[in-house]
C-alpha cells in the first residue's frame, strides 16, 4: 500500500453545484401505448446464439414502461437468465431500448409492427443476417415470474412490508416468506426511523400474489438476503454521473456500510477537472490530494490529511485512505462510483450527490 501523508494544514472542500438530473425518462418519448399496441403484452422468439442452438427469449412489456426478460441458452445446463428494468420508445417512435443491468444494461429492437420486433445490435444498428433476429408477439399475455439480483428501498411498517425495487421504480409487496425474517430482523436493528426506507440487496422472484382486495399484483418473494445500506439510495435513473467534478459521498467500504459519526462531516471526494486535485474528507479529517486517470485506470497521488484526533470514527477512515491508496480502477454505474484494486476486488461504493 501507497503510504498516504498527513500535514497540519486545514484544507477546503470545494461544493459542486450541479443540476437535478431527469429523475424519469429522457425527454421526447413517444407514448407507451404506440407504436407497440395495446400492452401488456409477451413476444417470444428464438434468436442466435455463437456457441448453442438457440436463445429462446420471452419478453414481457407492461404499459408502466417496465419489461420481464427472460433469455433460455438452448442445450446449456443452469443456461436461463432473467432481466427487469424499464422501456422507452426514443422520439421517432420505431425503436424499442430496454434500461436494464448487467447484460441487459441496453437492448434494442427495431420496431418493425405492435406484433414484430428485430433485434438491433449494440449500437442501435440493424444485425446483417440470414438468421431470424425477429420476437413475435404471443396470442395471450403469459408474464414470466422473473427470478433476479435486486436492488430496492425496503421499509416495514405495522405488519407490512413494501419494496421498491431501483430498475423498474415498481413497489412491490414483500410476501412473509422464504429469507424475508432475516431482512425484516436486520432491517429493524438497521432503520434510523421506524418505517424509514432503507437500500436493500437480495436474490428474489417477482411473483403474482392476490391482496386483500382486487386483483393478484406483482409482489416479492425473498430467496436470499444479501444486506442492507442505511446511506445508500437508489439514485437517479437512466443518467449516468461523471467521475470528475461530482461530489461523491462514501457507502460502502470494503463491503461494509459506512457510518457517519454524530458532529462529523460525511466521508467524501471531490475530483476537480481545473487544477487535477482531490478534496474531501475522511469523516474526521479533511482530505486533499492529486489524482490520475488513463481509461479506467485511477491513482490516487500525494494525499494528505488534517491532524485532527476524533474521539470516533477514526479506524473507518483510516480504511478509507487505505482503499484510496489502493484504488487502481474505476466504474460510475448510474449514481455510484466503484472504485477496484489492481486484482479487480472492490474497495468501496461512493454515491454521487446533487448540492444546491
Amino acid at each position: 500500500m501507497r503510504r498516504l501523508l498527513c500535514t497540519a494544514a486545514l484544507f477546503g472542500v470545494i461544493g459542486i453545484t450541479r443540476p437535478t438530473a431527469a429523475v424519469d425518462f429522457p425527454a421526447g418519448l413517444a407514448s407507451p401505448a404506440s407504436p407497440l399496441g395495446n400492452l401488456p403484452a409477451t413476444f417470444t422468439g428464438v434468436l442466435p446464439c455463437a456457441d448453442c442452438p438457440g436463445i429462446a427469449h420471452h419478453l414481457d412489456l407492461f404499459p408502466d414502461r417496465v419489461f420481464y426478460l427472460r433469455r433460455i441458452y438452448e442445450g446449456k445446463p443452469a443456461g436461463q437468465f432473467d432481466a427487469i428494468g424499464a422501456w422507452a420508445v426514443p422520439s421517432g417512435g420505431r425503436t424499442l431500448v430496454l434500461h436494464g443491468e448487467g447484460e441487459a444494461s441496453l437492448i434494442q429492437f427495431a420496431i418493425k409492427s405492435p406484433n414484430t420486433l428485430t433485434r438491433l445490435d449494440l449500437k442501435g444498428r440493424p444485425i446483417v443476417s440470414a438468421a431470424n433476429h425477429d420476437l413475435t408477439r404471443s396470442a395471450a399475455f403469459d408474464p414470466i415470474a422473473p427470478r433476479v439480483a435486486m436492488r430496492g428501498m425496503f421499509r416495514y411498517m405495522a405488519d407490512a412490508a413494501m419494496f421498491e425495487e431501483c430498475l423498474t421504480r415498481r413497489k412491490l409487496p414483500v410476501i412473509m416468506a422464504g429469507d424475508y425474517l432475516a431482512l425484516e430482523r436486520k432491517y429493524t436493528s438497521t432503520r434510523r426511523e421506524p418505517g424509514g426506507p432503507v437500500l436493500a440487496t437480495l436474490d428474489g422472484r417477482i411473483v403474482e400474489r392476490a391482496g386483500m382486495e382486487g386483483p393478484p399484483r406483482p409482489s416479492l418473494l425473498v430467496e436470499r438476503y444479501s444486506g442492507l445500506w442505511p446511506r445508500e439510495t437508489c439514485g437517479v435513473r437512466f443518467v449516468t454521473e461523471r467521475l470528475e467534478n461530482t461530489y461523491w459521498k462514501l457507502v460502502r467500504l470494503r463491503g461494509e456500510p459506512v457510518r457517519v459519526e454524530p458532529n462529523q462531516r460525511e466521508p467524501h471526494i471531490i475530483l476537480r477537472t481545473h487544477d487535477l486535485r482531490v478534496s474531501g474528507s475522511g469523516g474526521c479529517n479533511r482530505l486533499l490530494g492529486g489524482y490520475r486517470i488513463d481509461g479506467n485506470r485511477l491513482a490516487f497521488e500525494k494525499f494528505a490529511a488534517t491532524l485532527m484526533a476524533c474521539p470516533a470514527g477514526m479506524e473507518q477512515e483510516r480504511a478509507f485512505l487505505g482503499a484510496l491508496a489502493d484504488a487502481a480502477r474505476w466504474r460510475v454505474v448510474g449514481s455510484h462510483l466503484e472504485l477496484f484494486d489492481a486484482t479487480g476486488t472492490p474497495l468501496a461504493r461512493l454515491e454521487a450527490v446533487h448540492l444546491k
